[in-house]
């Protein structure tokens, strides 16, 4: 049995993952932004839960700590919560949410609880909509359209996703980013491209598998398209080491 924290899991992928951790007889703990869907998820698994906005970088960091607090290890840790399309796309502070909570919130989060997930995995959710990261428009200085912000957060997260697992080699977590599977049947594909999308389980097994299968244990730092069903490389710019460097500087200096 294995204790593992998915965020965003009240909706979509991230709440029918959960729903097949907990039927294998996993511990879980789950993560949410609306308190009452939240409780509602956490009562129907009987698992336990922590709400936080992912917008919120200090939200964030009190979620980091309330778990180092509660919980002595993490096995997985899943970056599931993505936003896509959204009537506030800038934050209070004046960043693109996409890149909020798609690329500088799964950092904060995976970096803040290391201590406790040293001998585990991290499954960061990418996608196969990737685009060269505009600084400027990580940074908050220039507008981009809902795809554009999410195809750069999503690349972003690869990015560091790799940085990440390459500077801590064996002294930390497996690191693998995933693109699940084009246009599931989630309700950010439904709301974002006018859909029904593709069966969301495609989806929701890749992330079992990458989560706790052997199989995936030596490959961390690389990421994993499920629409080709292997590893491969991102779009161009996600093997730049030195553009990777740039974003974790500036996420650090954000946080």
């Amino acid at each position: 049995m294995k204790k593992i924290l998915i965020t965003g899991a009240t909706d979509g992928i991230g709440l029918e993952t959960a729903r097949k951790l907990k039927s294998l007889g996993h511990d879980l703990i789950i993560h949410g932004r609306n308190s009452d869907k939240l409780a509602r998820v956490a009562a129907e698994l009987g698992v336990d839960s922590i709400r936080a906005d992912l917008s919120n970088l200090s939200e964030v960091k009190e979620m980091a700590d309330t778990i180092l607090s509660k919980y002595k290890e993490i096995d997985v840790l899943i970056n599931n919560a993505g936003v896509f399309k959204t009537l506030n796309p800038r934050t209070e502070d004046g960043y693109d949410v996409r890149f909020m909570v798609n690329t500088f919130a799964p950092y904060l989060l995976t970096q803040n609880l290391l201590p406790i997930l040293k001998s585990g995995r991290v499954v960061n959710l990418s996608s196969a909509a990737q685009s060269s990261v505009n600084f400027d428009a990580m940074s908050g200085k220039t507008e981009l359209s809902d795809f554009e912000a999410y195809a750069q957060s999503k690349l972003a997260i690869t990015m560091w996703s790799r940085q990440m697992a390459n500077t801590l080699g064996n002294d930390g977590p497996v690191i693998i980013a995933v693109n699940p599977a084009s246009l599931l049947g989630t309700k950010m594909v439904k709301e974002g491209f006018n859909t029904s999308g593709n069966d969301i389980n495609i989806g929701v097994d890749i992330l079992i598998s990458l989560s706790l299968d052997a199989e995936h244990a030596s490959h961390s730092g690389e990421y994993y398209d499920n629409d080709s069903q292997r590893y491969a490389a991102p779009e161009a710019d996600g093997l730049d080491d030195e553009k990777a460097k740039k974003i974790i500087e500036f996420i650090k200096e954000l946080i």
